[in-house]
């Protein structure tokens, strides 16, 4: 965003030993308003007035101390906007305007390709002159409360993965059942795969657009419409007489309405929390794998109960009225600018960026084919009945939904990168170490568990890390970019591992290795991000 007309950007001019100083940008300020690429392509808007405490030459070391705020606005002021991509500009712009009021802002401010995450400290109180260290001045804009209402909107985020997610994770239910009934003309499983396929994918469709939408239309009026999408995806499921009916609305529809209340929420989330913030996510995502464990058997006893199409119906209104219960508490911070590019395609020179697409795209190729395969597995490998292939993706469900929120407290504490490699190395690892070799009924149950533990790290810790690159302020249009890379993978992960089994007769192996190699590519990409961030082997980063 360029700077506008209502305020003047430039080097404030030194006299002396110059050669020794790095020139800082002034700005003219009365009202500051900085713009925020987070859901709701945000500015958050805080009516302050900047100056400079003193107009002579600074050391280096020190200039940043000089800001103080006050408490009045005069009556000739004009409101300004810094963009979170300050630039510098060049010194054959430097002037400066007389009887206009300056804030030094650091070089700091310059870096980092415009995110303003990576400088630490808070802008003063009303009044008060900065009494913090020279890199506190300029400061996290936004005060983080790390809690309060900010649980609710965890909360909200909790409900909206236990019904959004759970729904994809519980269509093998769905399967079982059409495949004894014989339904769309004895439809094969590879058929109707393709139905969780398409939901699961079409979730992180929405991802680029979530942000471009909620300026034109406001963040809460894109979560109306995913909630209604997302429900009556599963309302006309209940109609459906041919598969084609069933991939457009319980797959696409489902899958999209459920993208844009997700990403809407879990953006949301971020505003609320930066020292808790991987606990927050973590109970936020958490509701997919509890999602996964509790809708499952309610599946089950409404398919027996009631049949199938009373069963999606009464589905699609649970999705309608949980939803709609919690949307007063998907409420973002910080209010929507209707100006500005649709895409923040600057995010690709943020350093580090490339990496985190890197990740997206590989990992998710095999992140569900376990969850997938196991129950196939047990039957044909193991001669167990489906209800223990059902019971292990149970055990799964509910070991990944505690451990997402205790991969949560150990990114905060660990750190966010070591904790997102940890996960996506040893999720690839039990692949290859364990599964590959299960025999008995009990090692496979220890393979879901140890995949439970570490294979929901991706989802839990991946956006914290994300908010950690970028900065808050741009994590939606991040997020959306990196999780529209998740489509290929979630659609084509599973087919393709079933396609690997066909062409070995069958045998699991090649299938296994191809999920294990997914996660552990994508770890050693985590682990050039981590050393971009700090270069010490033992650091928390």
């Amino acid at each position: 965003m360029a700077p506008s007309s209502t305020h003047a950007v430039s080097h404030t001019p030194f006299h002396g030993q110059q050669d020794d100083y790095e020139p800082a940008a002034t700005i003219q300020t009365s009202t500051l308003a900085m713009s925020f690429e987070n859901p709701s392509s945000a500015s958050l808007a805080l009516s302050a007035q900047f100056e400079d405490e003193e107009s002579t030459p600074h050391h280096p070391r020190h200039h940043s101390h000089h800001l103080r705020r006050h408490s009045t606005t005069s009556a000739g002021s004009r409101p300004v906007s810094i963009s979170e991509k300050l630039e510098a500009i060049s010194e054959s712009e430097n002037q400066e305007e007389d009887g206009v009021a300056t804030m030094t802002v650091p070089s700091e401010l310059k870096r980092n390709g415009g995110s303003l995450s990576s400088i630490s400290g808070s802008v003063t109180e009303v009044g008060e002159p900065s009494s913090a260290s020279p890199h506190e001045n300029v400061a996290k804009i936004l005060d983080y409360p790390e809690g309060g209402f900010g649980w609710l909107v965890v909360l909200a985020s909790f409900i909206v993965n236990f019904w959004c997610f759970g729904g994809n994770i519980t269509f093998g239910v769905y399967q079982d059942y059409f495949l004894q009934a014989g339904s769309f003309n004895g439809a094969l499983a590879t058929q109707l795969s393709w139905v969780g396929s398409i939901g699961t994918a079409a979730m992180f469709i929405p991802g680029p657009f979530v942000a471009p939408m909620t300026r034109f239309m406001g963040l809460r009026a894109v979560v109306l419409i995913g909630i209604a999408v997302a429900s009556l995806g599963f309302i006309l499921a209940s109609f459906a007489s041919q598969l084609w009916h069933l991939y457009l609305t319980q797959g696409l529809m489902f899958g999209c309405g459920g993208g844009l209340v997700f990403f809407s929420s879990i953006s949301v989330t971020a505003q609320y929390f930066e020292k808790r913030r991987g606990l927050a996510n973590g109970i936020a995502v958490s509701g997919s794998g509890i999602g996964g464990l509790a809708l499952a058997p309610l599946t089950r006893f409404l398919l027996t109960k009631v049949g199938i199409h009373w069963c999606q119906r009464i589905i699609g209104f649970c999705i309608l009225g949980f939803l709609l219960a919690i949307f007063a508490f998907i409420k973002p911070r910080v209010k929507t600018v209707k100006t500005g590019a649709i895409f923040d395609f600057s995010l690709f020179r943020v350093q580090g960026f490339g990496w985190l697409m890197m990740t997206a795209f590989v990992v998710t190729f095999g992140y569900m084919v376990p969850v997938f395969l196991v129950p196939t597995y047990s039957n044909v490998e193991l001669n167990q009945t489906s209800t223990t292939g059902a019971n292990l993706i149970s055990i799964y469900s509910g070991i990944n939904a505690v451990a997402r929120i205790g991969l949560g407290v150990a990114a905060d504490r660990l750190g966010r990168t070591n904790t997102l490699f940890t996960c996506c190395f040893m999720a690839g690892l039990s692949c290859l170490a364990v599964w590959s070799v299960s025999s008995t009924i009990s090692i496979l149950t220890g393979f879901m568990v140890l995949y439970g533990v570490f294979g929901g790290g991706f989802i839990s810790i991946f956006p914290v890390v994300v908010a950690q690159v970028v900065g808050v302020e741009r994590l939606s249009a991040a997020l959306g970019i990196l999780y529209f890379g998740n489509v290929v993978g979630n659609l084509l992960g599973a087919p393709i591992a079933t396609a690997i089994m066909k062409a070995q007769g069958g045998r699991y192996i090649g299938a296994i290795i191809f999920a294990g190699l997914s996660p552990m590519v994508a770890a050693f990409f985590v682990l050039f991000i981590r050393f971009r961030l700090n270069k010490k082997i033992f650091a928390i980063a």
